[in-house]
């Protein structure tokens, strides 16, 4: 749902409630002009559904010239460039622009955490700025549908990385309500960072075309322990951040690694994540695969929920895909 007063010229819009019935008036459009925008805010609608998949509107000037995943390197030990920071904590830009600066301030954080083991000081400056990208998420409920729209499906570990914080941080936010139990700025740090230890891993296992033999699966599953080492050794993070690293590839019936953890032994933290990463990597080009449609995606996971807490999270996972 997008604020009429949001419109923009060619956002493909449905009308909602008894409008369906006026005789004069289509029910679904693309706005192709200022004049159909002020049509829209005189019928009194606050909010309309928009489908950006249908929508003809250009990538804002603003997200072309700055939010890019080729943005210029910070200077020093900055994470990401001030030019960048001033778009995340500016509320006056277009949540469209807003999407992009959020999405490509995690590209930049992540691509740098990933080029080589990060230390005390490098992830202290990383979550300080993974802090503002998760700040922009929890924000409003606007930015979700343009983020879930611009998500990247390219085989980089830092890509993927973005793409699993970014939804296992909305899928927490829907799942856990209006508690106050659950600190979401932390745990989407942890959700951002859950693959940190595949840079332990030879990038030849990680980017093998085919079947991996033996012991290259066993090196990679090593990556959650390495992970979670690597914030143990800096001290940094909360406990049930290391344990989102830790346990994201364990499964609910015991054959997920490293632990081979059962039911409640998993924390539902990880289980977010879990979750989230299976569907990513099912929808995203992989050396050895194609990607899957989303549909397919989703049938998959479901022919493997093995109990009522899985379940409850894919159900929130299926609502939230589609209502962005």
């Amino acid at each position: 749902m997008v604020p009429v007063g949001e419109l923009k010229v060619g956002m493909y819009v449905t009308i909602p409630g008894s409008w369906f019935k006026h005789p004069f008036v289509r029910s679904r459009f693309v706005v192709s002009s200022q004049r159909d925008i002020r049509w829209l805010s005189a019928t009194g609608i606050s909010q309309i559904p928009v489908d950006l998949t249908k929508s003809k509107i250009a990538r804002p000037k603003l997200a072309e010239n700055i939010f890019s995943e080729n943005v210029k390197e910070s200077a020093d030990r900055e994470m990401i460039s001030s030019e960048l920071m001033e778009a995340l904590t500016d509320r006056a830009i277009p949540q469209e622009s807003k999407a992009y600066a959020v999405k490509s301030a995690s590209k930049i954080i992540m691509k740098k955490l990933m080029e080589k083991t990060p230390d005390e000081v490098m992830l202290r400056e990383a979550r300080e700025s993974l802090y503002e990208v998760i700040d922009c998420i929890l924000d409003g409920d606007q930015l979700n549908t343009f983020l879930l729209t611009i998500s990247d499906h390219d085989m980089y570990t830092y890509t993927h990385s973005v793409n699993v914080g970014v939804l296992s941080l909305l899928l927490a936010k829907k799942y856990f309500g209006n508690s106050d139990r659950h600190n979401l700025r932390e745990l989407g740090v942890g959700f951002f960072l859950h693959d940190l230890g595949k840079i332990k891993i030879d990038p030849a296992i990680i980017n093998k075309e085919g079947k991996l033999t033996f012991d290259e699966l066993q090196a990679m599953r090593r990556h959650p322990l390495y992970g979670f080492n690597i914030l143990n050794d800096v001290n940094q993070l909360t406990t049930e951040c290391k344990l989102i690293i830790l346990e994201h590839h364990e499964r609910v019936d015991g054959s997920g690694y490293p632990y081979g953890l059962y039911g409640g032994e998993i924390h539902v933290y990880a289980r977010i994540c879990a979750l989230v990463d299976m569907y990513d990597a099912l929808t995203t080009d992989r050396p050895y695969r194609v990607k899957m449609s989303p549909f397919h995606a989703l049938n998959i996971i479901k022919s493997e929920i093995p109990d009522f807490i899985q379940k409850s999270l894919f159900e929130n996972l299926v609502q939230l895909l589609g209502e962005n």
